[in-house]
Parts: structure tokens; C-alpha cells; sequence
């Protein structure tokens, strides 16, 4: 299961890396678990956890928690990454 578990982590990091998903925004565990079930055809929960967290590991994912929830962001080559909204506080403006 080990050599197979490397293989299956190259796989989803090379995908993820082919499908920029980097600009996906920071999203929670259940997005990176079902997108890692499209690439693996394998719908066992804990190797999903397995191939994820190990990804996390190899410090392939970004973590921020946000309240109670985490959310992650697939950053693995740790380049800035400026929110979309950070400043929006809801008001439009037009001068």
C-alpha cells in the first residue's frame, strides 16, 4: 500500500498542479476530498484522508482557519496569495 500510496499522492499533486488549482480560492477538506475521488476512482474515506494528508505534509496544501472551520489552499510553491475580497466592506462607491 505504501508505493502505491506515493504514487497516488504524485498523481493528485501533478493533477492539481495541471488544473491550477491555486486559483481556486482557499476551500474546506470535503472540496480537496472530492476532487481527490475524481482523480483516484477510490471512495474510501480514510485513504482519501490519507492521500490528503499526507499532501498536507509534504506542505503542498496552505492552512487557515477562518471561526471554527479550516479551509485549504493548494500552494505548493509557496507564492503570496492576495485575497480577492480582503478589503470589501460593502459599500460601492462612485467618484
Amino acid at each position: 500500500m505504501i508505493a502505491k500510496k506515493n504514487q497516488l499522492v504524485n498523481l493528485c499533486y501533478l493533477s492539481f498542479k495541471l488544473e491550477n488549482c491555486f486559483y481556486d480560492d482557499y476551500q474546506p477538506y470535503k472540496y480537496w476530498a472530492r476532487k481527490i475521488k475524481f482523480i483516484t476512482n477510490i471512495f474510501q474515506e480514510n485513504i482519501i484522508r490519507l492521500i490528503f494528508r499526507q499532501l498536507l505534509k509534504d506542505g503542498r496544501f496552505q492552512k487557515k482557519k477562518q471561526f471554527r472551520k479550516v479551509f485549504y489552499l493548494f500552494n505548493p510553491t509557496k507564492r503570496e496569495y492576495f485575497e480577492k475580497y480582503k478589503n470589501y466592506d460593502g459599500i460601492i462607491c462612485f467618484d
